[in-house]
């Protein structure tokens, strides 16, 4: 995205901003972003609440993994992460989208933490990708055993200071991995985490979110902007917050800037630039 579209972002995500208590956490990412830019909708479950207060959500979900989180000791910052209520649900929006390529394509991070003697305490979640929001795909699951649940693995790796750990490697970051090509989708832009504490012991309270990273997404490149042809289907638009617009011109205020993700005649994806001009 060009500087005048980041500097656009960055301007609003500060007024956004107002009333966070995270720090830099209160400044919604700019895309290209490995991690969620946008949480496009969610509704909390009952029996906790711990992170879920407007000067803490939704800037815990929306960033770079808790910097206290080790695999025998749990987030505790509810700057850093968020528990979905018992029930509750979480729908995250990524830019670029995340790509199937060989191996796993994205990780979530719970909270899950090692005790006593290698024991894990693990709150699942399902896992669920679209690419339009409204058709999703479930990964497959053991309801008993908690296999292709998340919320399974540790986060981090013994003996690894938080600040040189790369999120994106398998061997270093913990956390649950899924691909793309498990479901048969070629990309995804929105991750859809649900709790699934109810398969659980009653002592699992509820799933808490700490963030989810993508590994493969869409090139960068498919950002830069560039006028819409007639010819090509608009999939979704956003403003400069990564907030889900209309995508009907006729919906929207005059002079408004929006990034479309279209699909050409020959199937490719990219991102154009969309302003309505006029009454």
């Amino acid at each position: 995205m060009g500087g005048a579209a980041v500097a656009v972002c960055l301007g609003l995500s500060f007024l956004w901003g107002q009333g966070c208590a995270c720090g830099s956490r209160c400044l919604t990412l700019a895309p290209p972003s490995i991690w969620p830019v946008a949480v496009r909708e969610y509704a909390f479950g009952t029996s906790q609440t711990f992170g879920q207060a407007p000067e803490y959500f939704p800037y815990n979900v929306l960033g770079p993994i808790c910097t206290t989180a080790t695999p025998t000791t749990p987030c505790a910052d509810p700057c850093q992460v968020v528990s979905l209520g018992k029930g509750g649900y979480i729908v995250l929006t990524f830019e670029p989208p995340i790509a199937d390529k060989p191996g796993p394509d994205f990780i979530v991070f719970e909270n899950a933490f090692q005790y006593g003697s290698g024991q894990v305490f693990d709150e699942w979640m399902i896992v669920k990708v679209s690419q339009d929001g409204e058709a999703w795909y479930t990964f497959p699951y053991d309801s008993l055993r908690g296999e292709g649940l998340a919320g399974r693995t540790p986060t981090g790796c013994t003996g690894c200071s938080s600040g040189s750990i790369n999120w994106q490697d398998l061997t270093q970051a913990g956390g649950d991995a899924f691909d793309l090509a498990v479901v048969g989708l070629e990309w995804a832009r929105y991750v859809r985490l649900e709790d699934a504490t109810h398969f659980q012991t009653p002592d699992r309270l509820s799933a808490d979110l700490d963030g989810v990273v993508a590994i493969h997404q869409l090139p960068a490149s498919s950002l830069t902007l560039a006028p819409q042809s007639e010819a090509e289907e608009v999939i979704a638009c956003w403003d400069y917050l990564g907030r889900e617009m209309p995508k009907t011109f006729s919906l929207m205020p005059s002079d408004f800037p929006m990034v479309c993700l279209v699909r050409g005649r020959n199937g490719q994806l990219r991102y154009v630039s969309r302003i309505r001009v006029g009454g």
